[in-house]
């Protein structure tokens, strides 16, 4: 997949393109993106993807911007693995944000980019306070000879699928429900980093992961999680929180939550490595013990509780 990073990077060519934020590539985005694909290959066009960054509301209004589900390298990677050719990310500034309807459809939809056809869904809106929408882009279609289609949202469980849906059931661990909507286990990324080195003492070792700070991750609590480095992945347990054994009550609510790994039967030294956790299955909720053995006590029955997870990575890749 080409990754263009501006209009003037875009070769003239014939297109039929998918817009959107597509934050989380969800099963509503994906059905979008898909459709472009396919609708691309039957007209011997191109398919593209279009989308923006960063987070609209982060520039319109950043004190309602929520996090993200996936940071745009990610996002790129989901969207090339839907087969799109290409992929056009528009810089989303202040300047883009004050454009009017027509003029944000006379800049995405001129000879150069060459869409014979565009794909959005149905809630979609664009332009100067959100005054564009589909059937504004329907209209435009019209006069330029260009097709437009809104997708109808997707349901799930009887709801629309929403990233705004996504991240309320992350914060409360419904991971099953996530996946479902997703097609894939929720995931955070980020970077090794050394942490208070407690786990040595406790003699359970763990990776203190230091993850995109303007992403979402689960809710407070002990997962079983697959942790990747590179392609490779790993069994292991998660904690997310604020690690209340050790941090009293009024130093944990003045921290940021930590997302401390677990590795089964591993002792390589990850510092300064860049991973990816996919959280499974949510085990139990983050407790205070009153003593530290209470606390190992507890951690070796949720290693027990991991070990029946252990190679579930490994055959899902082989799959």
């Amino acid at each position: 997949m080409r990754v263009y990073r501006s209009l003037d990077e875009v070769p003239p060519d014939t297109r039929v393109a998918a817009i959107g934020t597509f934050d989380g590539v969800h099963a509503g985005h994906q059905r979008i993106i898909g459709d472009a694909v396919e609708s691309a290959r039957q007209k011997g066009a191109r398919s593209m993807v279009i989308t923006f960054h960063p987070h609209p509301l982060s520039v319109i209004a950043p004190l309602k911007c929520p996090p993200i589900l996936t940071p745009l390298n990610v996002k790129t990677d989901l969207i090339g693995n839907l087969g799109a050719d290409e992929l056009l990310i528009i810089p989303f500034t202040e300047e883009f944000s004050r454009l009017s309807a027509a003029e944000f459809c006379d800049m995405l939809f001129s000879s150069a980019l060459g869409a014979v056809k565009v794909i959005v869904g149905d809630n979609f809106h664009f332009g100067y306070k959100a005054s564009g929408d589909t059937d504004f882009l329907k209209k435009y279609g019209e006069k330029a000879g260009m097709e437009v289609v809104a997708e109808p949202l997707v349901t799930a469980g009887g709801k629309p699928i929403s990233s705004t849906r996504i991240r309320n059931l992350l914060l409360g661990g419904r991971l099953a429900e996530v996946r479902e909507i997703l097609s894939r286990p929720p995931s955070t990324h980020g970077k090794v980093v050394h942490g208070d080195k407690r786990g040595r003492t406790l003699g359970v070792r763990t990776a203190n992961i230091e993850a995109h700070v303007e992403c979402i991750f689960p809710g407070r609590g002990v997962y079983l999680a697959d942790l990747f480095v590179g392609n490779q992945p790993y069994a292991c347990l998660v904690n997310v929180g604020h690690n209340p054994t050790f941090c009293s009550t009024e130093e944990g609510g003045g921290q940021k939550m930590r997302i401390e790994a677990h590795i089964l039967d591993f002792d390589r030294n990850l510092y300064g490595l860049n991973v990816r956790i996919d959280f499974l299955e949510r085990l139990r909720d983050e407790m205070k013990f009153d003593s530290a053995d209470a606390l190992v006590a507890q951690i070796k029955k949720d290693i027990n509780a991991a070990r029946k997870f252990k190679g579930y990575a490994v055959c899902r890749q082989a799959s």
